[in-house]
């Protein structure tokens, strides 16, 4: 059966929100696994759900209700397993990461025209170690630099990158 252009639309909209919904997750529950168990469990939720989305409104706030109710559920499945944070600190960091979650599109369109404005070595050496996972003490081998000095300059990178991400959202309208 051909999807309608309702699920094509809402399939749209949640793919263009994913990125988002994870980065709310992931701030609820802290840990990578858990924030995709989550993550998932939202998508599932939302795709049941997605007869009572009404196109006409913003997508994202809906689905972060959806979301908010789904990590309190997987909370409550877990606490039998460790100590977690109860409803109502839940409740406000939720309300904390949807603030910053709604702004993780213009983040990511600021970050990377900041990384454009890094040397390429510069770039390299935060791709090998926030996307390839290379640890310090391995960059530091492979670039002849101490351990100390290449945390120092993953600082320095980590710091410039946050003020011009910054300094391009206070331009933007």
């Amino acid at each position: 059966m051909a999807p309608t252009i309702e699920d094509t639309r809402f399939i749209a909209a949640l793919s263009r929100h994913q990125p988002a919904l994870e980065a709310f997750c992931h701030a609820q529950l802290g840990h990578r696994q858990d924030a995709q168990e989550a993550l998932q469990a939202t998508c599932v939720k939302l795709w049941e759900k997605s007869a009572d989305w009404d196109p006409n409104t913003e997508f994202l706030p809906w689905a972060f209700a959806v979301a908010r109710y789904t990590v309190l559920s997987f909370l409550r499945d877990r606490m039998r397993e460790r100590l977690i944070f109860d409803d109502d600190v839940v409740q406000a960091m939720a309300e904390e990461t949807e603030a910053a979650a709604e702004q993780f599109e213009d983040r990511r369109e600021a970050l990377g025209s900041c990384m454009q404005k890094l040397q390429p070595e510069q770039r390299d050496l935060l791709q090998e170690h926030y996307i390839t996972g290379r640890s310090v003490k391995e960059l530091a081998s492979a670039t002849g630099r101490s351990e100390s000095a290449v945390k120092m300059i993953l600082l320095r990178l980590r710091e410039q990158l946050s003020a011009c991400i910054e300094r391009q959202l206070r331009i933007v309208p």
